[in-house]
């Protein structure tokens, strides 16, 4: 599992996909520009977190992603399979890892920016799990219905709607964390990567 790290809460997320059996490596997706977790509540680290992602250079990313995936690969602990979970901004690259770089599976946490990537949307063909809130003001419902509409040649992508729910849900600890919602939508991805440990 390839999931990029964002902040404290995405290192626990891997944690437990790790004591699920995963071979897991979380990255820092922005360690060629501002790396390391930042702050919400701290002003200067938060501008800082919004200036990267701004700034982030897509391509750059997708290639990251390519040699995340070639490195995993090669390890003698992996069985052969692969997969992404991207957590808010991950979700993207979670879509893009399934369709074209031969991700066994992917989901996603409050994904943000899938609306991007459409074309993707309709040419994945693995199974996908991917959970928002409808109060998410980062993921507008038009674009998670513009997603859905996408995946309808496949029986296998999930979307989830929380009715209520608010941008950063799965964060612990965060205004908008929802415990309930975490566990449940953790279980639905954990059920589509489950699927990939017994394929070789």
């Amino acid at each position: 599992i390839a999931a990029p790290a964002r902040m404290a809460s995405s290192a626990a997320m891997i944690d437990r996909y790790a004591e699920s059996g995963f071979l897991t490596i979380g990255p820092d997706v922005y360690f060629r520009t501002i790396p390391g977790p930042k702050k919400r509540d701290d002003k200067t680290e938060y501008d800082e977190a919004l200036a990267r992602n701004r700034g982030y250079d897509h391509e750059g990313g997708v290639r990251d992603l390519a040699a995340i995936r070639d490195y995993a690969l090669g390890r003698v602990d992996c069985n052969g399979k692969w997969a992404v979970v991207g957590i808010c901004f991950g979700g993207r690259y979670a879509l893009l890892a399934g369709a074209d770089l031969g991700a066994g599976a992917v989901g996603g946490f409050h994904p943000s920016n899938m609306g991007k990537e459409l074309d993707a949307a309709r040419r994945l063909n693995v199974p996908a799990s991917f959970h928002v809130g409808d109060s998410d003001a980062t993921v507008p419902m038009t674009e998670v219905e513009a997603v859905k509409a996408a995946f309808a040649h496949n029986p296998r992508a999930e979307v989830y709607v929380y009715p209520g729910i608010k941008h950063g849900f799965s964060g612990k600890g965060g205004a908008a964390y929802d415990e309930a919602v975490f566990e449940l939508s953790f279980e639905r991805v954990l059920n589509v990567l489950d699927e990939l440990k017994t394929q070789r």
